[in-house]
């Protein structure tokens, strides 16, 4: 069993992480769900830096305590990295959420380069993010699995 120190270190740096990317996947969600999209995102530009502070430090608190109570170091890691890579693959279709792909009036010369430019962004974007979250999900799961609980634990 690590020292509380260690724990507490890993655990808050798996939250910063953890709050950083949930920050970037709860932002394009505030920004679809803000009544008049553009407008409101040039205003109140302020304000969504703020919420966006606030809900990084929210998310990086409760992740921070929730990893802490893990006794197990390696489970501890694992579970945040579980965490970090649904995190990441949830990225992908918040960022889709801000995206116009509005088709009033456009010629097919415009529909084809706005599929174009998505097919390169899925490309640069889209693959590393899943790529990466996917593979940190699986090693999250794998440490989990091969550490068990420890009996005391369950029993807390």
């Amino acid at each position: 069993m690590p020292s509380n120190s260690v724990k507490w270190i890993v655990s808050i740096v798996f939250g910063l992480i953890i709050g950083r990317v949930g920050y970037g996947v709860l932002l394009p969600v505030f920004m679809a769900l803000s009544p008049g999209k553009q407008d409101a995102a040039l205003a109140d530009s302020n304000t969504m830096i703020v919420a966006g502070l606030v809900v990084w430090l929210v998310i990086t608190v409760i992740a921070s305590v929730m990893l802490a109570r893990i006794p197990n170091l390696r489970r501890l890691i694992g579970w945040g990295c579980v965490v970090l890579g649904v995190a990441l693959v949830l990225t992908i279709p918040a960022t889709l959420l801000t995206m116009d792909i509005g088709t009033q009036n456009v010629s097919a010369a415009d529909t084809r380069d706005a599929n174009t430019a998505l097919f390169f962004w899925a490309l640069i974007f889209g693959l590393p993010y899943v790529g990466g979250g996917l593979a940190l999900t699986i090693l999250g799961t794998v440490l989990v699995r091969k550490n068990p609980a420890t009996q005391d634990a369950v029993l807390n």
